[in-house]
């Protein structure tokens, strides 16, 4: 019987040291591949590059920012943002009403009002294009326009373009916030 204990326990032993052995084992490697992950400029691997962030970026990788807001040529759009802010900037108002989907939605502090027509638009510009819108579109970059589904935002809201559903389609300005 003390025969079989003793195996018993040289195995146990065995059991014990093979588990410590592979427990040291098993910490090296976990040392070793932390220790080499080092930044090595020979070693390293490449990185991805990184999204397009711009309007232009991603215009230029073949994507349409403004897809979101229904908008299908981003060209388009963005040659209307800039003929509306020099526009704009210029003071002719005849450019900025061309560049209206009608009926335009204004809106104050005062309520909302749906413009019908150029006409309408460029007899009461001066109560629709105010100093601060004005300003939101001056200081306002194409590349960091904001498109969501309601369309393409100017400073913080002032002015919204959109697209038309028409099959060729049509950008223009379909809100004006002032005021507010």
């Amino acid at each position: 019987m003390e025969m079989n204990n003793n195996v018993g326990n040289r195995m146990h032993v065995w059991f014990r040291l093979f588990a410590a052995v592979l427990i040291i084992a098993s910490t090296l490697v976990i040392a070793a591949g932390c220790s080499s992950a080092h930044n090595d400029a020979n070693t390293a691997a490449p990185l991805r590059s990184a999204e397009p962030t711009t309007v232009s970026d991603r215009i230029e990788s073949g994507t349409n920012p403004f897809e979101v807001a229904g908008i299908r040529n981003p060209n388009d759009m963005v040659a209307v943002f800039n003929k509306v802010q020099k526009a704009i900037a210029d003071g002719d108002q005849a450019e900025v009403a061309n560049n209206i989907l009608y009926p335009l939605r204004v809106n104050s502090k005062d309520g909302s009002e749906l413009i019908q027509t150029r006409h309408d638009f460029v007899e009461h510009y001066d109560e629709i294009i105010t100093e601060g819108v004005k300003k939101a579109i001056a200081n306002q970059s194409v590349d960091k326009l904001f498109v969501n589904y309601q369309g393409v935002m100017v400073g913080n809201g002032d002015i919204w373009f959109g697209g038309s559903a028409d099959e060729n389609q049509v950008i223009g300005i379909i809100a004006i916030n002032h005021d507010i």
